[in-house]
């Protein structure tokens, strides 16, 4: 998988975080008790994690780019991926 691809699997991971604190959101105004609250807390930190690692991309959107174009590159003249990243793999 590329790290497009895995950008885009993030995103997709992000919106359905986006959904689950919605929900969590709802239920907590329905019923606001300790429980709930704690489901809110962590649907909501998840959701921040998610938001971060986006932004660390997007905030270096040009060096991903070319770090992506240099391992496609180095996998056709080489078979394996570019040895040098100035960042790192994605493990979103």
């Amino acid at each position: 998988m590329t790290d497009w691809d895995e950008i885009v699997e993030s995103i997709n991971r992000a919106m359905e975080a986006v959904s689950k604190a919605h929900n969590a959101s709802q239920t907590l105004q329905q019923d606001a008790n300790h429980n709930t609250f704690e489901v809110f807390r962590r649907r909501m930190k998840e959701l921040e994690d998610h938001l971060q690692r986006l932004k660390r991309v997007l905030d270096n959107e040009e060096a991903f780019a070319m770090d992506e174009l240099m391992d496609a590159l180095s996998k056709v003249y080489s078979g394996h991926a570019a040895d040098h990243r100035k960042t790192p793999r994605m493990n979103l």
